[in-house]
């Protein structure tokens, strides 16, 4: 019985461990060259460049990163099918259908990358991850070779909205 437990166990945690080393998928907002505003896809970090991988590859050489930005962001879930609940909701008697849109919302992290191309021009590309995947991206990015601003300069600032917005 013990040896059973102690095997699946350390099955489950290898299993753990090879879902922490996949790159983690994104949604690829706006910014990359040559890729179509909301595409799936993965961000990887590979020799000395972060690569998107979708239906079109893009690679932006580490040392080219200026900076790298993290949010959080409230969206509207469910894709087609909830904008259908959504619309369905309004129409509702006595606003009842308001409790239903609160469900689709959910919460991810914003990862803002700000680069230079080749010919030196700035640019930025945004992209959108599950929750409390951006901070450990950006610090394997930053590990990696990438240059970033103080992220407690970043969470100071956004301190400093929240409370001008109270």
């Amino acid at each position: 019985m013990r040896r059973t437990i102690f095997l699946a166990t350390l099955v489950a945690s290898c299993a753990l461990g090879q879902q922490t080393n996949a790159p983690p998928k994104v949604q690829h907002l706006i910014g990359l060259e040559n890729v179509k505003r909301n595409a799936g896809g993965t961000l990887d970090i590979q020799n000395g460049a972060m690569q998107f991988k979708g239906k079109t590859e893009v690679t932006v050489p580490l040392n080219s990163i200026e900076d790298i930005y993290v949010g959080t962001e409230t969206t509207q879930g469910g894709g087609k099918a909830g904008t259908v609940v959504k619309t369905a909701a309004i129409a509702a008697p006595f606003h009842s259908g308001s409790a239903l849109t609160l469900l689709l919302r959910t919460k991810v992290d914003m990862l803002t990358l700000t680069y230079h191309d080749p010919d030196g021009a700035l640019h930025a590309a945004i992209f959108s991850l599950p929750k409390g995947q951006a901070d450990p991206l950006r610090a394997r990015l930053i590990a990696a070779g990438a240059h970033a601003g103080n992220l407690a300069e970043q969470h100071s600032d956004k301190e400093l909205k929240e409370r001008k917005s109270q």
